[in-house]
């Protein structure tokens, strides 16, 4: 079981969300990210989190100040993208969630990360028109995410990367470079036909 930590954004607010202290946060897609992997949207499995469906502010789940949960949040699949739609608490018993509910309003926050169970994953298949060097979550818990501040975290990053690496080592790639096995196909086919055209004119 590995720990990977992804980066999201938000989403636009509309009227009935403000009211209610609601943001949509689009938490993951199956779109090739800076690690060169892919979240395939049929793996997500939410059940753990649905249990207990918190936002975090900056992945501080083991600290001692219970103000740093700022609210609670509905995870689901629409399309292809994980959406979370987050309900702060209020001012009065949290004013931390309340600087950060204004905050991602006014565009200072808009970024959420994500931290995941990878319990499967695999290269790309190049047979299905896969990139072979793009590795493929295809099974993965949703643990917990949290609003964190634009364009840092980098804790969570380094995480992120030495866990994607200890991933990676547990499903080696079966072929090498296929860009140059298909050249090398193609001028062994190609080099077939020159000798099978030479020896047609030389029979004649």
């Amino acid at each position: 079981m590995s720990r990977v930590i992804r980066e999201a954004f938000v989403r636009a607010v509309s009227d009935d969300q403000e009211d209610n202290r609601q943001i949509d946060f689009v938490i993951s897609t199956e779109a090739e990210d800076t690690y060169r992997t892919i979240f395939e949207i049929g793996g997500w499995q939410l059940e753990r989190y649905n249990n207990n469906p918190v936002v975090l502010y900056a992945h501080r789940s083991n600290s001692d100040d219970p103000d740093l949960v700022i609210g609670t949040s509905v995870v689901r699949v629409e399309g292809n993208e994980l959406v979370a739609t987050v309900t702060f608490e209020d001012a009065e018993n949290n004013p931390l969630a309340e600087k950060v509910y204004r905050k991602v309003k006014k565009g200072i926050l808009r970024m959420a990360s994500v931290g995941a169970d990878i319990r499967e994953g695999r290269w790309g298949d190049f047979e299905k028109g896969e990139n072979p060097d793009v590795f493929r979550f295809t099974k993965m818990e949703l643990l917990e995410w949290s609003i964190v501040a634009v364009g840092s975290n980098p804790d969570a990053l380094k995480r992120s990367a030495d866990e994607l690496e200890d991933i990676k080592k547990r499903y080696p790639k079966i072929d090498g470079n296929h860009e140059e096995q298909k050249i090398r196909e193609y001028n062994s086919v190609a080099n077939r036909a020159k000798l099978i055209d030479l020896k047609i004119k030389m029979s004649k």
